[in-house]
């Protein structure tokens, strides 16, 4: 069972549905959206929209050259249509709009 690096409480124990990624010096580390300070979630937003820039530059290099090789590398980052619509991938909007939602949260309470 994972935990929070913040709060160290189950991760199961948010309000979100997804954790909070944060850059560590050892990794990725996972904590609740909601114990994220307004930084966090800012550099984990940050990190969520460098990720839709590198999967959208893929699909624009897969379109300007399609080949099966190409295809198969997609396929090998992202997941394939099975995994992804079996729910094995998070839902890139529903990751970005909740850390949103929490930033704007801790902002209007600063």
């Amino acid at each position: 069972m994972s935990i929070c690096e913040n709060c160290r409480n189950p991760m199961s124990n948010s309000q979100y549905l997804l954790p909070a990624e944060l850059k560590a010096a050892n990794g990725i580390k996972f904590a609740h959206m909601e114990c994220c300070s307004a930084e966090e979630l800012k550099q984990s937003l940050f990190s969520q929209a460098q990720h839709q820039i590198r999967f959208y530059q893929d699909v624009i290099e897969l379109v300007n050259n399609a080949s099966l090789d190409k295809i198969k590398n997609i396929e090998m980052k992202y997941g394939t249509y099975d995994e992804v619509s079996q729910g094995i991938h998070t839902d890139r909007e529903l990751m970005a709009s909740a850390l949103i939602f929490e930033l704007k949260k801790k902002m209007g309470s600063s």
